[in-house]
């Protein structure tokens, strides 16, 4: 029984310990760096910044890069119609859901200026290596710092993203899903970013737009 209780205790704080450690993934990885930053242009990044970014991005199996972004381009060139890669209606809720990163079906245009990016095209060949590496080296090291460092970011990387791409399009233009923000730093006022996507902040609550402004675009635009 004590060994029960100390094994729970240790799993309970490995998934308190995950679920912080993905906030910062969420916020520093995904909303700053991948979607606000290589999807929309908002602003620009330091190189050491975006090589932070980009390992943060490979622990929570975002897969390619290149094809999240590439994706997520043609979901604003195309969206709720039936070229739309995240249109539930069109392609099926749970496709969506699990194959949101794939680049296959991916016209080229919506990537080929991100294969001048030697980091980009660094994660896009050795993604699965890179994926494989991380578990292996982690379960290796602790079955606990495994699942706070790569399996709780995994579920919150397939919740946040999954979600918002089959329910934040639920009505026509996107659908803001405030409770989604938990997941993916205030991407889930998906509404307001499809109204203008080259808005920064999208709401008061958006805290990943609230860090880009004050890490990179208010400085930038200072400087203009």
């Amino acid at each position: 029984m004590p060994e029960l209780i100390n094994s729970n205790m240790w799993l309970t704080i490995a998934i308190l310990i995950g679920i912080v450690w993905s906030q910062i993934i969420s916020h520093f990885g995904a909303s700053i760096l991948l979607h606000r930053h290589y999807c929309h242009n908002q602003f620009k990044v330091p190189v050491w910044f975006e090589r932070m970014g980009l390992a943060m991005l490979m622990i929570a199996c975002i897969r390619t890069p290149i094809g999240w972004i590439a994706s997520h381009r043609m979901h604003h060139h195309h969206s709720d119609g039936p070229k739309d890669p995240h249109a539930a209606k069109h392609v099926g809720f749970w496709k969506v859901l699990l194959t949101t990163w794939d680049i296959k079906n991916i016209p080229m245009k919506y990537a080929r200026d991100l294969y001048k990016n030697p980091n980009l095209v660094f994660c896009h060949k050795h993604w699965l290596k890179i994926l494989i590496g991380v578990n292996v080296v982690s379960y290796i090291i602790c079955p606990y710092f495994w699942v706070a460092f790569c399996a709780v970011p995994f579920v919150f990387a397939k919740i946040g993203f999954g979600l918002l791409n089959t329910i934040g399009h639920r009505t026509p233009g996107g659908a803001n899903v405030p409770w989604l923000n938990f997941f993916i730093a205030g991407e889930g006022y998906h509404k307001n970013h499809h109204e203008n996507f080259k808005r920064v902040r999208l709401h008061k609550w958006d805290t990943g737009g609230w860090l880009a402004e004050k890490l990179f675009y208010d400085k930038q635009r200072k400087t203009t």
